[in-house]
């Protein structure tokens, strides 16, 4: 098969996903062509986007897409569509997904609308399509569900049958081979038992020809049957029983906290809150704990009396006992370190091996999602400092300056503060230009920019206003005090030996404050003030 293009698994029914390079954590994303009412099934993460996108359009315009469906909230499914969204023709879209999905996907604020499937009968009518919507709870997510497609019988099944592959493979070879990938991945995701047959059973009450799920292979059906049986009597989640340990007392301990530590991973799906409540087990139980400290190359997480810290070391302690973390494949994803402030006594020593050798999967799992989301909240911050920031002096430019200057001026009307607002323009900017070359022009324009940033600092916001104009708002600054402040500054400029120490710049100044007006007129008369300066000789502050 030829990965690189869309793969046809079923009439009009399309893999359209990538293949990440030695990731045995593949992630599928499907598309049904249905003419204008077409279905796109867990659009993917920004790593996949970029050739899935290309596939989706080489099949059909992205003006067809009419529904989304998103099994749930994580960053392998979701990630990429606030991307998406911005490139979608403007025309009817739902979101199709679980309530207690959108209550998370809703903090993205994404346009699009949501269809809910609890409070649509769990069904989609789309044209002449039927798709049902089969709820399983907790497999692996409160609001988890699968869909199956009535014309195809193809199970899209989010999350329940996927595997970890060490080599890809569309399509499983074998029921037996296919369930040892599966075992890996259903062990770490499911919390028990009892969830994962009562989920099979659901889908044995249906007619499937194929089962299509996020992650692994896809199972044709001659294998459907087989890979189920196998999987109803699968161990997962966390059991009471151990290799090693035969002490009654501390298995239930034991099997109590990780069941409640599982309970809030469950609920809360957040990092921090699992850590929180395994430090607070942990001390409840060995009250000379200091502090439990999570680690791996990029991230540190420390956990001291009931807070958590983020890339923080922490300080020296007379006893430490450390574990290391593994990912549902077995890879070293990071360690955990509890430290205490004295020796422990035997009985704590096994009550700490074994829970973590019991948690040691599930926080690497949960560690691996936790990075995963901070590296994504990392490049979105970046992204958003490019967008709003000015390219050659590091200032905020026009467009974030303006939006600010918008904010301010709504929280001065509410809570009547003065506001002020200042335009500085360079005097003979272009003479500098012509004489001394553009490069010692943009030196200038860096170093007024160093200045402005040293000169106004705290409530105070300085952007690049456009070509050699700069603008200064200042909450909580009324007409003279602002007038002060400027007249400051343009005695720092004046005295100020520009570019290798062989330049003398001035600028000119326009002040005002803010009167009622609307905020064009309230620029625009801070700029008549800048004008006034110009006239009048520049190297001047007008206040008006």
């Amino acid at each position: 098969m030829d990965y690189s293009k869309p793969i046809e698994i079923a009439p009009n029914i399309f893999w359209v996903g990538y293949v990440i390079p030695d990731d045995p954590f593949q992630c599928h994303v499907y598309l049904i062509k249905n003419g204008k009412e077409s279905i796109l099934i867990d659009p993917g993460s920004m790593i996949t986007f970029p050739v899935v996108l290309e596939k989706i359009t080489s099949l059909i315009s992205l003006n067809d897409i009419k529904y989304i469906i998103m099994h749930h909230q994580d960053p392998d499914i979701v990630s990429c569509y606030s991307t998406l969204e911005d490139i979608f023709p403007k025309r009817e879209r739902y979101i199709i997904t679980h309530w207690r999905t959108e209550m998370l996907l809703k903090h993205y604020q994404w346009k699009t609308p949501f269809y809910l499937i609890d409070r649509n009968d769990w069904k989609l009518k789309a044209g002449s399509r039927e798709l049902e919507f089969i709820f399983t709870p907790y497999a692996h997510f409160p609001g988890a569900f699968c869909t199956y497609d009535k014309k195809s019988k193809i199970l899209f099944s989010s999350d329940i049958f996927g595997g970890l592959t060490p080599e890809f493979e569309l399509f499983a070879k074998s029921a037996d081979e296919y369930f040892e990938y599966a075992k890996i991945f259903h062990m770490h995701y499911i919390p028990s038992k009892e969830i994962l047959r009562y989920t099979m059973n659901k889908f044995l009450k249906k007619d499937i020809s194929m089962i299509a799920p996020q992650h692994g292979s896809i199972i044709k059906k001659e294998l459907i049957r087989p890979l189920i049986d196998k999987i109803k009597d699968l161990d997962c989640g966390l059991y009471l029983m151990d290799d090693y340990y035969d002490d009654l007392f501390l298995l239930n301990k034991v099997d109590e906290i990780l069941n409640n530590i599982f309970k809030e991973a469950l609920l809360t799906n957040s990092f921090e809150n699992i850590l929180k409540v395994l430090y607070s087990y942990l001390h409840e139980r060995i009250p000379n704990i200091k502090y439990v400290f999570v680690k791996n190359d990029n991230y540190t997480f420390l956990i001291e009396d009931y807070e958590l810290i983020k890339n923080v070391k922490p300080n020296d302690c007379k006893y430490t006992f450390e574990k290391s973390l593994k990912d549902e494949t077995g890879l070293e994803i990071g360690t955990i370190e509890i430290c205490c402030k004295s020796q422990i006594e035997k009985a704590n020593f096994e009550f700490l091996d074994l829970l973590l050798k019991k948690l040691s999967n599930m926080l690497g799992v949960a560690l691996k999602k936790e990075i995963m989301i901070l590296d994504l909240k990392k490049k979105e911050e970046k992204l958003y400092e490019k967008a709003i920031t000015d390219s050659l002096t590091g200032l905020y430019n026009r467009n974030f300056l303006l939006e600010f200057l918008e904010k301010k001026i709504s929280e001065s009307k509410r809570y009547k503060f003065p506001i002020s607002l200042a335009l500085i323009d360079i005097d003979f900017f272009k003479k500098i230009n012509d004489t001394y070359g553009h490069l010692t022009g943009d030196c200038v324009l860096k170093e007024i920019s160093l200045l402005l940033k040293r000169h106004f600092r705290g409530s105070d916001i300085v952007a690049r206003y456009g070509g050699e104009e700069f603008m200064v708002v200042m909450p909580f600054t009324d007409l003279e005090k602002a007038c002060s402040k400027m007249e400051s500054f343009r005695e720092i400029v004046k005295n100020h030996k520009f570019c290798l120490e062989h330049l003398n710049v001035t600028v000119s100044i326009g002040v005002g404050e803010y009167k009622n007006e609307k905020i064009l007129e309230f620029i625009e008369k801070t700029d008549k003030n800048l004008y006034e300066a110009k006239k009048d000789g520049r190297d001047k502050v007008v206040c008006k």
